[in-house]
């Protein structure tokens, strides 16, 4: 439960957020800020580009439109340098003299195969896209697949049910009898956040793949349709606009399992895209959801001694030159991501007042 005070504080700071940044956006007056202050990477982070025949049964804020990402890249590439994250980042480490935008996204979607490649290309602009490398090459999908296809097969009061007859772990059924009691408006939400961070892994995998299982689920035909295949990996890889990135084999929260278990998800994640890719895709990574809770030392120290020269979260920041590589900040965006919050962060404007003790974002 969080606190009513706390709920008022994020709401004021909404509020402050929206209104300074809509001055600053209308006014002109971010142009001036961009000038005063040194140039900066505004990394931002989506999943799909919204195509039903591919992404219709995921949930909408990792969707985003075409013609809604085409806006945002066309008016953020009219002012600033459109990279890649390892571009942004090699240009900071080297005193950028411009600031710069890159677009993430993360699991490697087919849509990015299907849909991106023209719309950079009418943009102008460029692309990370972070590879699990289980369904890339295994054509296995990660459990949240499985929850998500069952959400919207059973809906969500019937799927948690029907979840706990399978499942042994106690704390994880109690916590999931408590949400079916209250039955709160977001149960979906609430239940995978109960599985993600709450659950035992082994035990929650077991579950699901036996209720996908008996509910007539074919992982195979579910990755097939949601994820790249290999074929369509190695085009983007070939592709100038693009950079392929590690994810994790399966996509668990690093911060959730043993450390040594943490750090096989992060190497082996990135052999197995570099053996089927090149050795570019083992640059730059990004923590599985993203989180500080989702992450942790352990989790940073695995992705340097794997090779990675770079890590990228979804805490909203601008980057600066001096950041830490491996705890670089991203705006999550969708349709509903107003522009003049990224034109705002994009020029400075946020950070700014971070520097003056202020942070409106976070």
């Amino acid at each position: 439960m969080i606190p009513r005070a706390l709920t008022a504080k994020h709401r004021l700071k909404r509020v402050l957020r929206d209104l300074y940044s809509r001055v600053l956006f209308h006014s002109g007056a971010w142009r001036l800020v961009d000038r005063l202050v040194e140039p900066r990477l505004l990394i931002l982070a989506g999943h799909c580009v919204e195509d039903d025949s591919v992404n219709g049964g995921l949930p909408p804020d990792m969707k985003i439109g075409s013609a809604r990402l085409e806006q945002v890249l066309t008016a953020l590439g009219g002012h600033f340098d459109l990279v890649t994250v390892g571009e942004g980042v090699r240009r900071l480490g080297e005193g950028a003299r411009r600031s710069m935008v890159a677009l993430s996204m993360d699991d490697g979607y087919r849509d990015n195969a299907t849909v991106l490649p023209d719309l950079l290309e009418r943009t102008g602009g460029s692309a990370t896209v972070y590879l699990e490398s289980r369904p890339l090459l295994e054509r296995r999908v990660n459990w949240s697949h499985k929850w998500f296809w069952l959400l919207e097969k059973l809906g969500p009061e019937v799927a948690t049910r029907q979840f706990m007859t399978h499942s042994r772990h106690e704390p994880t059924l109690e916590r999931l009898r408590r949400l079916l009691e209250e039955l709160p408006g977001d149960l979906a939400y609430q239940a995978k956040r109960v599985l993600k961070y709450e659950a035992e892994v082994e035990d929650r995998d077991e579950a699901l793949d036996r209720l996908f299982a008996e509910r007539g689920g074919d992982e195979g035909a579910l990755c097939e349709r949601i994820y790249m295949s290999l074929e369509e990996a190695r085009s983007l890889a070939s592709n100038p606009r693009f950079e392929l990135g590690g994810h994790t084999v399966e996509h668990h929260a690093l911060a959730t399992l043993a450390p040594e278990h943490a750090a096989e998800e992060v190497s082996s994640g990135r052999a197995a895209c570099v053996e089927a890719l090149g050795e570019e895709v083992g640059r730059s990574f990004a923590y599985p959801y993203g989180r500080r809770w989702d992450w942790n030392e352990d989790s940073v120290e695995a992705v340097r001694a794997a090779g990675f020269q770079s890590a990228v979260t979804t805490h909203a920041a601008a980057n600066r030159r001096g950041d830490d590589p491996y705890r670089l900040g991203r705006w999550m965006i969708d349709d509903g991501t107003p522009l003049h919050l990224l034109v705002t962060e994009a020029a400075g404007g946020f950070d700014w007042l971070r520097r003056r003790g202020l942070d409106l974002v976070e």
